[in-house]
């Protein structure tokens, strides 16, 4: 089964890396509000509010990086983070709230086929590529969705890449 978990692993990481691009152009508008003196408002959905400590208090958080109030607490030069395991509901009505208010944002989430139309849409959006769970067990059922290992590896190249375009030693 490691084995299985390890070639998994390396499917999504490879999904990740093909959206160079956009994780690019993610990490830019990132690095606008710092650039600007702006902040970077975090949003967590789902199981993902439980690292909400390490993305705002640890030695990799993002430059100017606070937790997320409202809408109006948002500046203009300010962009929001927003991650969430799946694009469910919540995540859906949020993304409006802040598309209405003008607000800046990225979204990093699992691509939720029956939501394409909306998803397709964003002009900031980046998909963890781990929407189940992917070990078979004996009795047939799956375990082990790696999506929070998904978004610790995409994380970590916006960090860099954030570190990079804000940081006037390189």
């Amino acid at each position: 089964m490691d084995k299985i978990l390890q070639t998994q692993l390396t499917n999504i990481y490879n999904h990740i890396n093909a959206q160079e691009e956009e994780i690019e152009m993610a990490a830019r508008l990132l690095a606008q509000a710092v650039g600007s003196e702006g902040e970077i408002h975090v949003k967590t959905f789902h199981d993902f509010k439980g690292i909400e400590a390490f993305l705002l208090d640890s030695s990799l958080a993002l430059p100017e990086a606070k937790p997320f109030d409202s809408p109006e607490s948002v500046d203009a030069p300010d962009r929001v983070l927003v991650i969430a395991d799946q694009f469910d509901d919540d995540v859906q009505t949020f993304i409006r709230t802040l598309q209405n208010e003008d607000v800046e944002f990225v979204l990093i989430s699992n691509y939720n086929k029956h939501q394409a139309e909306i998803i397709d849409q964003l002009h900031h959006y980046i998909d963890l590529s781990s929407p189940r769970p992917l070990i078979p067990t004996p009795n047939f059922d799956k375990i082990v969705n790696p999506y929070m290992s998904a978004f610790l590896y995409l994380y970590d190249h916006l960090y860099v890449l954030v570190d990079e375009m804000t940081n006037d030693a390189y």
